[in-house]
């Protein structure tokens, strides 16, 4: 019950706004509800360095900002990236690849396998908006938040179907994926455009995230061989209590999709 009334109460909201009486958003400062679409460029640090390179971040946002530029922004970003560290023995282990790090397949012939980064992080945040430019509803803003991001490793089988490999299939990737997860805390700065004109609204953003996560599986299927006896032993049960720093930086762009209507055009008769 509470999923189907949350849409509607919001969309009640936005209409209350859209009919507040209009206001020169070019002179004075106006409450905004707006939708965004946000793409982001991130480079990862600390413990997430060491299993990914640079990633995308595209999500959706909703924000409301106060007449007195309080920015109150609740959002959800999908994490993806094709840049997975190491090869194919060190991400699925020794049990089940060759000598050269390749995969057999289930027809017998190798398998041909793109490995990319997959997550997610949703927040909620609160900031404010310094005016600064050509209106009071444009500026430079501060703002930050709490959430939580997740993240694994995904082998794509979408070119390889008749071809999966076995050790891959079903809930058996599971135990390869390296998933975890955590709370996140996010800060960013940047500088927010809103016009009169509704499509011209955009952002730019500096941002970071901190997540302190966890292993999210609680096996780890990989096997390595053990330097010390020479006997191939799996990775096994993971620590529940082991936390990892996971870190990403980058540059956000933000378009806005305001719920404000547009100021009537002035006509001047002689």
């Amino acid at each position: 019950m509470r999923k189907v009334l949350i849409p509607f109460l919001l969309l009640g909201f936005v209409f209350h706004l859209s009919a507040q009486p209009v206001k020169d958003i070019m002179q004075e400062p106006i409450p905004v509800a707006m939708f965004q679409v946000t793409y982001a460029f991130e480079l990862p640090a600390m413990n997430t360095r060491d299993m990914y390179g640079f990633n995308h971040s595209i999500g959706g946002s909703f924000v409301y900002k106060t007449e007195s530029n309080w920015l109150f922004t609740a959002n959800g970003n999908f994490i993806t990236g094709n840049r997975v560290k190491g090869g194919w023995i060190s991400i699925f282990g020794e049990g089940i690849t060759t000598v050269d790090g390749e995969i057999i397949g289930g027809s017998g012939s190798m398998s041909e396998l793109t490995i990319e980064q997959r997550g997610f992080l949703f927040q909620a945040e609160v900031g404010k908006l310094f005016s600064y430019g050509t209106n009071p509803n444009s500026g430079f803003f501060v703002q930050g938040g709490l959430g939580y991001l997740r993240n694994r490793i995904r082998a794509d089988f979408q070119e390889t179907l008749l071809n999966k490999p076995f050790a891959l299939a079903g809930d058996y990737k599971y135990g390869y994926d390296r998933m975890r997860g955590g709370p996140a805390v996010h800060f960013e700065t940047g500088y927010l455009y809103l016009s009169d004109n509704r499509l011209l609204n955009l952002s730019i953003a500096l941002e970071v995230t901190y997540a302190r996560t966890r292993e999210l599986r609680d096996y780890d299927f990989r096997v390595f061989t053990n330097p010390e006896t020479g006997i191939m032993e799996p990775v096994g049960p993971t620590d529940p209590k082991k936390r990892f720093n996971d870190f990403y930086y980058g540059i956000r762009v933000t378009w806005n999709i305001p719920t404000y209507q547009r100021q009537p055009e002035k006509y001047y008769y002689d």
